[in-house]
């Protein structure tokens, strides 16, 4: 049956109709994009911050959590909101420079240096396909500090989908990330190994640091002396550069002068993407990847 053949009753119900069909999705259309607004303008905020240490070391507040979800443990994804939303757009989560930062600051009875902290800053393996940073096809460490593609939600969707060490990406979250975009609809800043190596003054809170996979692969895993930790290209783009490294080192080391540095790399295949959180320890055990699975303890700062 055409428009046309329809009783001027059944035409005026089909105008109700259409009309508050359209008004529907262009409700939908107007939350999507004013959630996206919102997302994105948080992000520009994270990218923009600046962060002021001793804020960090009298203001924090810490979020821990050893939260099981039947027998899956989820601490990591729920301390990592409960700091988040703690710290509002305005504010910040911890990142490993930050709360090595932090802890040059204060004494060896301060929480810092008595407890390990999950921190804001992930690691993420995969395939540069396009070669934005090194040769077409090379695989590649990201480091990224104040939020990348591990957001809680998608901690959990890697706990639902059975992941344990690390999260499972899909090729396209990691081509995004290469390209600079993260998930909340912003972009971060990346930058290669060597240009952090030789020293970016002003660093903002969010940014990224993309080196060789082969060469985080040829870093020792564990104990260092002086020497080799200072130089370990794995422990300077953690530490998001040289500038502190040399006193976490005084300060940390254990009495026989090692201080630690740890990573799964040597037994992790890059042709699959994924991505796992970091932790610093309270004192010699140093720089550590973090199992997703199992607690969380986080540090945010609201302004």
């Amino acid at each position: 049956m055409s428009r046309d053949e329809l009783s001027e009753y059944e035409k005026a119900i089909l105008r109700r109709y259409l009309k508050k069909k359209n008004e529907d999705e262009s409700k939908s259309k107007n939350e999507d994009d004013e959630s996206k607004s919102t997302q994105t303008s948080a992000g520009d905020k994270l990218n923009k911050v600046s962060v002021n240490i001793d804020d960090l070391i009298n203001y924090g507040k810490t979020f821990y959590s050893e939260e099981k979800k039947g027998k899956m443990h989820i601490g990591v994804a729920v301390a990592l909101q409960q700091a988040l939303d703690f710290a509002g757009p305005n504010g910040y989560v911890a990142t490993m420079p930050e709360l090595i930062a932090a802890k040059l600051k204060v004494d060896e009875s301060h929480d810092f240096w008595q407890n390990w902290y999950t921190v804001h800053t992930e690691e993420n393996i995969g395939i540069d396909s396009k070669g934005r940073f090194y040769s077409r096809g090379e695989p590649v460490l990201v480091v990224v500090n104040g939020g990348g593609i591990l957001t809680p939600e998608r901690i959990m969707r890697a706990y639902d989908e059975g992941s344990i060490s690390s999260a499972k990406y899909h090729q396209r979250e990691f081509d995004d990330l290469l390209d600079g975009k993260l998930p909340d609809g912003t972009s971060i800043e990346l930058y290669r190994f060597r240009e952090i190596k030789k020293g970016i003054s002003n660093l903002p809170h969010r940014f990224g640091i993309v080196m060789p996979y082969s060469m985080a692969q040829n870093t020792k895993s564990g104990f260092h002396q002086k020497k080799e930790f200072m130089e370990n290209p794995l422990v300077i783009a953690r530490a998001g550069g040289i500038e502190n490294i040399e006193s976490y080192y005084e300060m940390a080391k254990a009495p026989d002068g090692n201080l630690s540095n740890y990573h799964p790399f040597k037994r992790r295949d890059a042709s699959t993407p994924h991505g796992c959180v970091l932790f610093l320890d309270s004192s010699y055990n140093g720089l550590v990847d973090l199992n997703l699975y199992g607690e969380a303890r986080f540090v945010g700062v609201a302004r």
